[in-house]
């Protein structure tokens, strides 16, 4: 039993959290590079994004009524 918990906790460890940027890192990225505009407005400078989140903020920002 002792060597379950212990491979269940490796497991658990070794998938890393999806990597996470601040607005002035996502603004110079490549990825977003067409969007700078997009990203001055809907992001906020004390919070952090990850790559998902930004590509579904983004999303709602050029589905969203005029």
């Amino acid at each position: 039993m002792a060597s379950k918990k212990k491979a269940a906790g490796k497991t658990a460890q070794s998938t890393p959290a999806e990597p996470v940027f601040t607005k002035e890192q996502l603004i110079h990225s490549k990825a977003f590079s067409h969007q700078k505009d997009i990203l001055m407005a809907i992001l906020d400078a004390d919070k952090t994004y990850t790559k998902a989140q930004v590509e579904k903020l983004v999303s709602e920002f050029l589905k969203r009524k005029v």
